[in-house]
């Protein structure tokens, strides 16, 4: 663990701590649940970042007008940002994207996080976010704030911000108010509650959906471009609607844990004294895309 940022929060002092390779992730999890958010240094290779820098760029320059706010409701479209890219359905428009959704230390981070709520997990949205300049800060959220759950010790989602630009406080770093979650519901953070998460390109924001955060106000002259990958309960109905924003043709040609992200496959809470959820035919969602299976 490595350049830990130390801030005071109601004369407790908080960290919000930095992790290098080799990650220690046992202690990154701790640190998840108890201070809201980690950072890991350098967790995508330089030639990873570029790689999906490139494939962004390309797609973003065929599709000029992509990414523009269209939920049909102008509040929420001002909380996405009218000066913000936003891209759901990566995996179709940037391929290399199921490399990083897919990952198998990330998705094992996020099992775990839920394991207190649920035995399996659902990709919640893959979504780019790109601030351009002159974007306001974002309204301060949490992104359990989509259903109405009550919020415990135990997260329902739990998110990972990839940078694959620099993240300074002038271009719009994610702001995060850490042990937040903790309280009560219409409490707000001032600004000095708040860390904001400074760092490289390739490095990552993980951190419980539950803890108020948001973008930053990017008060520089370039973009702020980053990789929102987040994850919830396998119970759970996702943001990001993968059935439709991913073709069947290209679902059949990702790997089996990867189908089961995007929901083809079945939530089996037996062992929590639940049920089956999602059932196809009664039975495996995957069979839809493989008969055989």
């Amino acid at each position: 663990m490595t350049n830990t940022l130390r801030f005071d929060l109601n004369n407790v002092t908080f960290d919000l701590p930095h992790f290098s390779q080799p990650y220690d992730w046992p202690a990154i999890d701790t640190a998840t649940m108890t201070t809201g958010g980690v950072i890991l240094d350098g967790f995508l290779k330089s030639d990873e970042s570029e790689s999906l820098n490139k494939e962004i760029d390309q797609y973003l320059e065929i599709n000029s007008n992509a990414g523009n706010p269209e939920s049909g409701s102008s509040r929420y479209d001002l909380f996405l940002g009218h000066k913000t890219i936003r891209l759901h359905g990566l995996i179709n428009k940037v391929p290399t994207t199921k490399d990083l959704i897919g990952k198998p230390s990330l998705v094992e981070w996020a099992t775990r996080m839920l394991k207190g709520k649920a035995s399996s997990v659902l990709l919640n949205a893959g979504e780019l976010i790109q601030i351009q300049p002159g974007e306001p800060p974002q309204y301060a959220h949490r992104d359990t704030d989509s259903w109405p759950l009550p919020i415990d010790a135990d997260p329902v989602i739990v998110n990972a911000i990839v940078a694959l630009d620099d993240f300074t406080s002038e271009n719009g770093a994610t702001k995060i108010a850490p042990g937040s979650w903790n309280w009560e519901p219409n409490r707000k953070p001032t600004e000095d509650e708040y860390a904001q998460a400074v760092m490289n390109k390739g490095d990552a924001l993980l951190f419980r959906g539950d803890v108020i955060h948001g973008g930053g106000e990017n008060k520089s002259n370039s973009r702020r471009r980053a990789l929102s990958i987040s994850y919830c309960v396998g119970w759970l109905r996702p943001v990001e609607n993968s059935f439709l924003n991913l073709s069947v043709e290209t679902v059949r040609e990702l790997p089996e844990q990867l189908q089961s992200l995007l929901g083809y496959s079945a939530y089996d809470g037996s062992d929590q004294n639940g049920g089956m959820i999602g059932l196809y035919e009664n039975g495996d969602p995957g069979k839809a895309l493989d008969q055989n299976r």
